[in-house]
């Protein structure tokens, strides 16, 4: 038997959290909606895997929905967002004037950061973040009780299926995070080894599951034991921005081997970029087969990019110059936009929750278009705290270093490593997006925010 470890204070602290995240949706009047939120209702109202994504945040969203509010969707992601961070301070801190600081934390964070324009935000980015702090808890909490654990690696499978890049973000940080444990404790005291063995295996085990429970979960959908229907598509999209996909088809369309490749009557005509590539209407996406057609040929084309040094050279430098660019695309606010009739949020909202179509119309997003999205000032805000942030961590690293509480430095620097392994795993493998970097940099204000508490 376990017990459920929360005090009536405890249960307070989070719920006050969440309600400090949620003045994003609040202010907005409804919680704030993405181009693609449209396919996560689609696929998870109707049960069927996206060419473009998992299927599983569409089933989240069709869960907590409860089918009668998206209202109780973003709660829960803010639920999960304070929950979280209220038990990294709990380790952290302790439980000396818990409440003023988590709370005190949740609103600068919420003021000055990203944190809430994704915990708000009907995608599956916030998971991200999340997933990064789950991650350090499993691994350096000494006191987390077995119902945390339990609920801490079920909250981390879900934030793994429900988005492609957050298996390639948990699964490289943990392999970078055993490397430095194991072999390089040494000469980085930073990470002295508190976290047992048998803790490390059980998390990588928990990661290696969810690789295996998404494609279980699309089996169950449509009888397709894979993890992604369009992952070609996406790598060909890399290599047409990258300029890679010209210079191959260049010197190999008059080859036997890929001349009737359909790419090939196009390689004169390619976009310069991979938005472009992906979703311009009968562009040659289109007309190279789309999500289905296009499988077998891009297959071929990226698999020989692959076997030939000279452009798997050029893709690692290409895709080292995107993590490098993605580092410093922070800027909060990417693709909220008015969303009205015609788009695929307004289509699903208006057939899954007619009740709330008025009420999401007229939402700041919606109804103050320019207004709500002139994010000019927010985002030379975040640029100010995070370079201010970024000072401030090499400080520490070289002139406090030995002052800092060794577990708050931990958590420091573990999250500095995921800022920059997100930048290299979503711009390296696609391209630069300040969404995909703008939803964990609020990481390290959080880590600085602590440090400076604890000390």
């Amino acid at each position: 038997m376990f017990k459920i470890n929360y005090s009536y204070t405890d249960i307070f602290n989070i719920l006050m959290g969440t309600i400090v995240l949620m003045t994003i949706s609040l202010y907005n009047g409804y919680p704030l909606v993405y181009s693609d939120t449209g396919t996560y209702l689609y696929s998870g109202f109707d049960k069927f895997i996206p060419n473009d994504r998992p299927i599983t945040y569409g089933l989240f969203i069709f869960a907590f929905s409860l089918k009668k509010s998206l209202w109780l969707v973003v709660f829960v992601q803010n639920l999960i967002t304070s929950l979280v961070i209220f038990k990294l301070f709990k380790c952290l801190i302790g439980e000396r004037k818990l409440t003023l600081f988590f709370l005190c934390s949740i609103a600068f964070l919420t003021l000055f950061t990203g944190i809430g324009w994704y915990s708000n935000q009907l995608m599956p980015d916030f998971f991200a973040p999340i997933s990064i702090m789950i991650l350090f808890l499993l691994l350096y909490d000494k006191d987390i009780s077995i119902f945390d654990s339990i609920l801490f690696s079920i909250i981390l499978i879900c934030s793994l299926i429900t988005h492609f890049s957050h298996f390639l973000l948990i699964s490289s940080l943990i392999v970078i995070i055993i490397n430095i444990e194991y072999f390089l404790s040494a000469k980085w005291t930073i990470f002295t080894p508190v976290s047992k063995k048998k803790r490390i295996l059980a998390t990588v085990a928990l990661i290696i599951s969810a690789w295996i429970i998404l494609p279980s979960i699309n089996y169950v959908a449509e009888k397709k034991f894979i993890l992604s229907k369009g992952s070609h598509a996406f790598l060909m999209a890399h290599l047409v921005e990258a300029g890679i996909l010209k210079k191959f088809l260049d010197e190999n369309c008059s080859t036997n081997e890929y001349k009737d490749c359909k790419l090939c009557f196009y390689k004169d005509s390619l976009p310069e970029y991979a938005y472009e590539f992906l979703w311009e209407s009968k562009g040659v996406f289109y007309k190279t087969g789309e999500w289905v057609d296009s499988k077998a040929e891009y297959d071929k084309i990226i698999n020989g990019t692959l076997k030939k040094p000279k452009y798997l050279f050029l893709n690692i430098y290409e895709s080292f110059k995107y993590g490098i660019l993605q580092l410093f695309r922070n800027d909060i606010g990417q693709g909220i936009s008015a969303y009205n009739q015609g788009t695929p949020p307004y289509d699903q909202i208006h057939w899954r929750f007619h009740k709330e179509l008025t009420t999401y119309l007229h939402s700041r997003q919606n109804f103050k278009d320019e207004a709500f999205n002139d994010l000019k000032t927010i985002n030379v805000v975040n640029l100010v705290l995070n370079t201010l942030a970024l000072l401030f961590t090499f400080f520490i690293f070289f002139f406090l270093r030995n002052r800092i509480d060794p577990l708050a430095l931990k958590f420091l620097t573990f999250s500095l490593i995921a800022i920059i392994v997100n930048s290299f795993v979503t711009a390296g493998l696609n391209f630069p997006c300040e969404r995909l970097q703008a939803r964990v940099v609020w990481l390290l204000p959080l880590a600085l925010l602590i440090i400076t508490i604890k000390n």
